[in-house]
């Protein structure tokens, strides 16, 4: 049973969640053979907090960047994950992770994963389900069952390099999915596997109506047609805080689109993703029918 897996997590100031990651990883009841840590250029005790894990743990490693001053979101992170792929000694990997180090989950969650692999060949790219951990409180992030969140991948080899692995752009997490799915791979997030997230989102970071209007004007930038960014944004009238969620994310669309921002998908894979996002919106109006 193929079961060797190599984990690589980008990290950066970290002091307060990385040990639930840590202890996370170091009780699995599959171990990973080897797992990189890239220290992002960290400020805080970090670092410091690593260095028990790897004088114990043998198979754990750190990679030191210098501090370039600040975070660097999307392509930024992808950058980082790719100075520990750069280090990989052990070449007999089965699947390559990128883990962030602001989450915790069961002993069994890589074996359970793994299984899902075994059972499917056609299974390229999955993940466990991301529940935020809101004032004490887990609360479900949303996602599509087909798209798998980015703190918590799993790859599969073959599927890795045949989708030329983790484009340096961003939207990196969506162009991988999407990748995989033009060269007819399976993506999965499976909603029972649970995997608690403790930092704040980044929406929260920025502020709301900042963080949906960044979020509208990445949708254009990823080729989403306006009818769709459209609908997501009358959904949110549904919820808390109402208008303000939807204006911000028409109105980054809008903006985007005059200013005729650069979009970061080719001619084919927005093709791709329309068609998809067509599909998904058609699949809902069925079944608002028969209800």
């Amino acid at each position: 049973m193929k079961d060797k897996y190599i984990i690589i997590s980008p990290v950066r100031n970290e002091e307060e969640y990385v040990e639930k990651t840590l202890s996370s990883v170091v009780n699995q009841s599959i171990l990973p053979i080897e797992w990189i840590l890239v220290n992002d250029g960290s400020i805080d005790r970090t670092v410091d907090l690593i260095k028990p894990y790897l004088e114990k743990y043998k198979w754990i490693k750190l990679v030191n960047l210098p501090d370039r001053g600040y975070y660097l979101p999307g392509d930024g992170v992808v950058n980082v994950f790719y100075k520990g792929f750069e280090s990989i000694s052990e070449k007999g990997w089965d699947y390559v992770v990128k883990l962030d180090c602001d989450l915790s989950f069961d002993k069994d969650y890589f074996e359970v994963l793994l299984k899902k692999f075994h059972a499917d060949p056609q299974l390229g790219i999955a993940s466990g389900c991301i529940y935020n951990l809101v004032n004490g409180r887990l609360i479900r992030e949303k996602s599509q069952e087909d798209h798998p969140f980015g703190a918590t991948k799993v790859y599969r080899k073959e599927c890795f390099e045949e989708i030329g692995g983790i484009k340096r752009i961003p939207g990196w997490d969506l162009a991988d999915l999407l990748s995989a799915q033009m060269k007819n791979w399976k993506t999965r997030c499976y909603f029972d596997i649970i995997v608690t997230h403790y930092k704040i989102g980044g929406a929260r970071r920025t502020g709301l109506v900042k963080g949906k209007f960044l979020q509208g004007r990445f949708q254009y930038r990823f080729g989403y047609t306006f009818f769709y960014t459209f609908l997501k944004a009358f959904y949110h009238l549904t919820t808390r805080p109402y208008i303000i969620t939807t204006a911000g994310l028409i109105s980054g669309y809008l903006y985007a689109a005059i200013k005729k921002d650069q979009q970061y998908y080719d001619k084919e894979m927005i093709s791709f993703l329309r068609k998809r996002q067509h599909a998904y919106l058609l699949s809902k109006f069925k079944l608002s029918k028969k209800r």
